[in-house]
Parts: C-alpha cells; structure tokens; sequence
C-alpha cells in the first residue's frame, strides 16, 4: 500500500484493535507510515449497536458520532467526538471522547501510544459507561501478504480497579489498481479481565429499574433500582428503600480469552471524501457467572453480527 493510501486511510480506519467498539472508542485510527503531511479530518460515523468483545446491552445502542482529527507530520495527534444514541425513546448526547497520541514507523515496523477520556452521560446504558479512560499501545508488523497487530490496553474505571486488555490482529488487504477502492478481512483474538463489566452490572443493568435477566445474550440475575455502592474488586453492593443486595461477577478479576471477531473494512476514495462500512461478527468467550446474595447465574452471551459506517472529509 503507498504512503498516499495509508495517509488517507489514516483518517478512518474504524475499530483497528477493536478497543473501539465498538464505537467506545470507535475513532480510533489506523496511522500512516512515514507521511510527511500535517492535516485535519472531519467525519460522521454511524454503528448500529454499541458492542464491546461481544458484550452489550439488552437495550440497542445505536450511535450517531460525528469525529474530527488534527493529525501532525510529526505522529502526534488529537482526536474529539460525541455520541449521539438514536434510539427513539432515548435521543440525547451519550457520550463525548477526547484522544491525544503519538504515532511512530520504522521500515515495516509502526506503532501508536495514545490516551482517551470518556466523557458519558449518566443516564447511558453502554458496557463501557463505568470507564473513565483508557491507555493504549500498539505495535505492528507489515509483512507485505498479512499485517499483525498487537495492542496492549488499560481501563481506568470509576468504582473499581483497572482492566488489562491484549488484542492481537492479522489482516490481508485487497486494493484496485487505481487505489480507489479497498477491502481488508481481519480476524482478531481479545483477553481481559472484567471489572468494568463487574460496574456495568451494578450500577446500569442491576442498578436500574430494568430485570438484569431481560433480553438476549445478557443472562439473567436480579432487579432494582437505585445505585451502588462499593467496589468492584470481589462483589459490590446495591441499597434500596428496602434491601441491601450483593453482586458478585466471578471473572470481574481473571484476564482470560473474551472474544474472537471476524471483520471486513471496506473503503472507497473520491478525494477529498472516503467512505466506509465495516461488518464485523464477533463470538463472545468466558461468560459472566453474576451471584446476586445467594442466587447464581450464568450469563447467555450470543454470537453478535454489528457494522458501522461513515463517511469523512480530509483537508
């Protein structure tokens, strides 16, 4: 692939490790190698549910986020967005996000270092709306027929303990002889642990007036209202006008397999503007097993199809 190519890429190559939702983090880029260029793109996205490793609400989530990128020829760049949730019953800005990063090359090696503050509303329902941030470092390797990756994230949550996450991605990609058009199959692999899970439970699924057991892929366990209280780190509590109740998700501090995912980016080129669309059918691994006082229940995590897609403006 040209520096030209992978310079325009730069600006909308949508969930690289997938510590992006996700649209949790779904501007997220895919950096240039060796561009000598400094630029601004502006883009709109559009993902029909907010998954995170095969993990979502029973609730849809679908975002409308507009992005804009200032990107410099020395690798650092700057990235804002918000978040916009669809949903007809729910319409309101759900989340906004700012990333500051540094993006290096050598030869075939590149990597990027970047660091995002989450910004969610507190009515939000997203599996990520307990994080407050999250640090990332990715290295990768072009081997001319497959690129790997390799990414390295940590979650800073709100009530509990950080998550570590590792992600590993192999990719082949398809150009046209007048570059104006590309398709890149991926496959990736994710480990973590779960604390941020953990406070999703507490203080959005079972700490809301909703029945945690309702809809698909979710699993079952308890109801309430109200908020937590208490950490993450073991089980956490949850108060009522009427009851105490404990919450414990076993795997909340295990860093074990999370989900495989199979994606296929797709690009189009009319400069200055790119399209994309990006599929992705994502197999969840190591379900939660949530204890509510003394009930036990085994989350039901479901194969999850999602896509997003877009369009941005580089100038």
């Amino acid at each position: 692939m040209t520096s030209t190519i992978k310079l325009i890429l730069l600006s909308f190559v949508i969930l690289s490790s997938n510590i992006l939702y996700c649209q949790n983090k779904s501007d997220a880029v895919k950096h240039t190698k060796g561009t000598d260029l400094s630029y601004v793109s502006i883009g709109i996205n559009y993902i029909n549910d907010a998954v995170y490793l095969g993990r979502k609400d029973s609730i849809t989530a679908p975002y409308l986020y507009p992005s804009i990128t200032y990107y410099n020829k020395s690798g650092f760049y700057a990235t804002g967005s918000l978040s916009y949730l669809t949903k007809s019953d729910e319409n309101r800005v759900d989340l906004f996000l700012g990333t500051i990063g540094y993006d290096f090359t050598s030869k075939k090696f590149s990597g990027d270092i970047s660091f995002t503050k989450y910004f969610f509303n507190s009515d939000s329902y997203n599996v990520i709306s307990e994080v407050e941030a999250d640090l990332t470092a990715t290295l990768r390797y072009d081997f001319d027929i497959i690129e790997t990756s390799i990414s390295l994230t940590s979650f800073f949550n709100k009530n509990s303990g950080s998550d570590m996450f590792l992600s590993s991605e192999i990719s082949h990609d398809f150009i046209t002889i007048n570059k104006d058009f590309q398709i890149s199959p991926s496959i990736g692999v994710y480990f973590g642990s779960q604390n941020f899970y953990e406070q999703y439970y507490i203080y959005n699924r079972f700490g809301s007036e909703r029945t945690t057991g309702s809809g698909s892929g979710q699993g079952s366990g308890g109801s309430g209202s109200g908020q937590g209280t208490g950490q993450g780190t073991g089980g956490s509590t949850t108060t009522t006008t009427t009851t105490t109740t404990t919450l414990v998700l076993e795997e909340s501090e295990k860093f074990g397999l999370m989900a495989i995912e199979f994606s296929l980016p797709v690009w189009y080129i009319n400069k200055p503007f790119i399209i994309s669309l990006s599929p992705t059918f994502v197999i969840p691994q190591n379900p939660a097993t949530l204890t509510v006082d003394s009930e036990v229940y085994k989350e039901d995590l479901e194969t999850t199809f999602y896509w997003i897609a877009g369009i941005s403006y580089r100038f």
